[in-house]
């Protein structure tokens, strides 16, 4: 099969027709084919034959004619006109771009590449293999590897290039890889198969139902010259084999999101098949639950990840999408929940039209994203607005927000590119993809982003995943390097019941955040859980100019301790004036000075690519894949007993523009305060003081908080 790559072959030698009808007789001998064609055919098995459309194989059936029975479902599927798929089979896009087509191309070597890391099969694909297991590999374990593999996304680029160039090299090496696949990988029996080197781990069956298989199916389904009814009839049979499958063993989070999704595609592209009423519905309601399940009040997908919050809105919406097209009714209230979701990309987008990467996130251009939602929900003006890059709609009137169930602030000047903008992650751990990364922030300003969290990485066992995953790799502080340890307990305790915890309040004038770490159960310090410290942040935006980030740590035992307060940095350095112990970083389009206020007892150190005693001062390079780039952290470091704090001040400018802070004079504390300082900017004089008790935020910028 592999070998042969063109129609021809060598006298004696099978033809590619002829070795592709041999496959697919072994696929469905494999499915439970006992001898003939009659009731022991699986697919033909598996019909509604009271459809009036299938009357012709009914009528073959009746007459005992296998053959006949599988021409005419064949011949039905390819001429029927519904259900539609989103192009019309007969004539489909030739959208087959450079990058599909290089990989297209690898795939017929039997090249392919996953997370980054290429491999290619000297003979037949083993599709349960993964170079990152074998001995020698130079990568760490990682299981992905195998898994997403058989997402089957190069059978796609297949697709796609055939579609675009009509070369039947393209289409010949997808059906043979699907007919070998299928032969080398009967659907489990009894339990769901989710661990290392399965190829029928539920997340992957959901993923390919809803788009390797059936772009692939919809673009090569009239042309039967390069997909014969053979290869055809074996792929609608492996697809019912999925819907039964996923039907059969639902689990929960993003997961579920697609494999319902997968589910529901299959059922509904194949009414002919007498279970698919079932799976459809079974289907919706398990989405129909999740909407409620899955989004909280205030729009944020439980897992608290903004990617894949868009992971499970695009499965939701891919439902929808295909419900819509065929006149499918969906369950009451299935799209209110997904108007909340599409608003979160808004109101949590940073300046570049990017979300934050929040635990296990990555890059997300949201303008698509608000494009699709604006079609479905086409009052939101501001989603348009985003979505056109200002030519279209209405500028958003709202700017700084807190998703209270997420707990997310996100802080902003205004909705231009140069706008200035944090969002601070003080919420629930979430309910998966988690990091530990309780009261971070992000900071962006001036077309730049100045302040980073690590992001994600490859979900490899690698020591640069540990640390992706860890405070180290956020901007927290550190107790006696121990960081932070939410992750014991049930997932189901990460899952908020109310909103969050925390103080927060917003004028035209300032953005106002107090929250902490280790005041609820779950909030321990390190691998031996300790509960001894508590640390509290204020963060205070300055409209449009600047913020102060306060911490304070109030330890219970007495104890001396070693706090470390890190702040990654996005630029190739930070040097530290000796003085004032303040950082300056300069960028392509922007420069800061982060300037701490209260500096008795303080070190200052800036770390840029450590690997020993422990990593710290590294930005991964992107979600799923290896590598990382050393990038400066900033750490604030005293010793103390009882209760210490930490003032720091961030002040954005464009590049070669000056700070907005000018200077920073601390000042003699009043009665109850433990901290007072002024901030002298541009326009004036601000005074600025901590409250002794719990370390809140008293008084900034002339006004004040909390009690008199």
């Amino acid at each position: 099969m592999h070998e042969s790559r063109n129609a021809g072959a060598a006298p004696g030698q099978p033809t590619r027709r002829e070795a592709i009808a041999a496959l697919a007789g072994a696929a469905l001998a494999a499915g439970g084919l006992k001898g003939g064609y009659h009731v022991d055919d699986p697919l033909l098995a598996s019909l509604d034959l009271e459809r009036p459309d299938l009357a012709a194989v009914r009528q073959a059936i009746d007459r005992a004619d296998p053959d006949g029975a599988r021409s005419a479902l064949a011949r039905h599927l390819r001429e029927r006109p519904a259900p539609r798929w989103h192009f019309d089979p007969g004539s489909p896009p030739a959208d087959c771009g450079p990058d599909e087509r290089a990989e297209a191309d690898r795939a017929l070597k039997h090249v392919f590449e996953v997370g980054g890391i290429r491999h290619a099969f000297a003979g037949p694909i083993d599709w349960a293999f993964n170079p990152t297991t074998r001995p020698g590999s130079p990568n760490p374990p990682d299981h992905e590897w195998t898994w997403q593999f058989n997402r089957h996304g190069a059978w796609e680029a297949l697709a796609r290039a055939y579609t675009a160039t009509r070369d039947p090299r393209y289409a010949h090496e997808l059906v043979a890889e699907m007919l070998d696949w299928v032969h080398a990988n009967p659907a489990p029996e009894g339990a769901a198969q989710q661990g290392p080197f399965s190829r029928w781990r539920t997340i992957e069956a959901g993923i390919r139902m809803f788009s390797a298989w059936p772009e692939a199916y919809h673009r090569l389904l009239r042309h039967p010259d390069v997909f014969p009814d053979d290869a055809l009839l074996t792929m609608v049979d492996c697809m019912r084999r999925h819907a039964a499958y996923l039907d059969a063993h639902p689990t929960g989070g993003n997961w579920l999101c697609m494999e319902a999704n997968g589910q529901f595609h299959v059922a509904a592209l194949f009414p002919e098949l007498r279970e698919a009423a079932h799976w459809r519905e079974s289907a919706l309601t398990r989405l129909r639950r999740e909407v409620d399940a899955q989004v909280y009040p205030d729009g944020a997908q439980i897992e608290l990840t903004p990617g894949y919050h868009n992971v499970s809105l695009s499965n939701f919406v891919g439902t929808l999408a295909l419900a819509r097209r065929n006149d499918i009714s969906l369950p009451d209230g299935y799209q209110a929940g997904l108007e909340r979701m599409f608003a979160v990309n808004l109101r949590v987008m940073s300046p570049d039209r990017d979300l934050p990467q929040l635990n296990d996130s990555w890059s997300v251009d949201v303008r698509p994203i608000l494009r699709q939602g604006v079609g479905l929900f086409p009052a939101h003006r501001d989603w348009a607005w985003v979505a056109s890059d200002g030519r279209e709609g209405e500028r958003p009137a709202e700017t700084s927000c807190l998703l209270p169930w997420a707990g997310w602030a996100v802080m902003r000047s205004g909705w231009g590119r140069d706008a200035r903008y944090m969002v601070v992650d003080a919420g629930p751990f979430g309910y998966g993809h988690q990091h530990e990364d309780k009261l971070s922030f992000v900071l962006h300003a001036f077309g730049a982003r100045l302040v980073f969290d690590a992001g994600s990485y490859a979900y490899d066992a690698s020591d640069m995943r540990r640390y992706a995953l860890s405070a180290r790799g956020h901007n927290v502080v550190h107790v006696d390097s121990r960081e932070q340890n939410r992750r014991p307990g049930p997932r189901e305790r990460f899952v908020a019941r109310e909103p969050f915890p925390l103080t927060w309040s917003t004028t035209d004038d300032y953005d106002y955040l107090q929250a902490s770490f280790g005041a609820l159960p779950e909030e321990r310090w390190g691998a031996e859980r300790l509960a001894n410290v508590v640390h509290t942040r204020c963060v205070l935006f300055v409209k449009p100019d600047y913020w102060v980030v306060a911490d304070t740590l109030a330890a219970s035992d007495g104890e001396e301790h070693l706090y470390e307060c890190t702040f990654h940095l996005d630029a190739e350095e930070a040097p530290v004036e000796a003085a004032s112990l303040a950082a300056r970083l300069r960028g392509a389009a922007a420069e800061m000075a982060v300037v701490p206020l209260a500096r008795e007892g303080l070190r200052a150190e800036v770390i840029v690519g450590r690997r020993e005693p422990t990593l710290q001062g590294w930005l991964p390079l992107r979600h799923n894949e290896r590598g990382a780039s050393p990038r400066p952290c900033l750490v604030y470091s005293r010793r103390a007993a009882g209760t210490t704090r930490f003032a720091t001040v961030f002040s954005p400018a464009p590049r070669g523009g000056g700070p907005a802070v000018r200077a920073v004079r601390p000042a003699a504390p009043r009665p109850g305060e433990a901290l007072r300082a002024t901030i002298v900017t541009g326009s004036g004089e601000h005074a600025f003081a901590l409250l002794e008790t719990g370390g809140a935020l008293h008084e900034a910028a002339g006004r004040r908080f909390g009690p008199a």
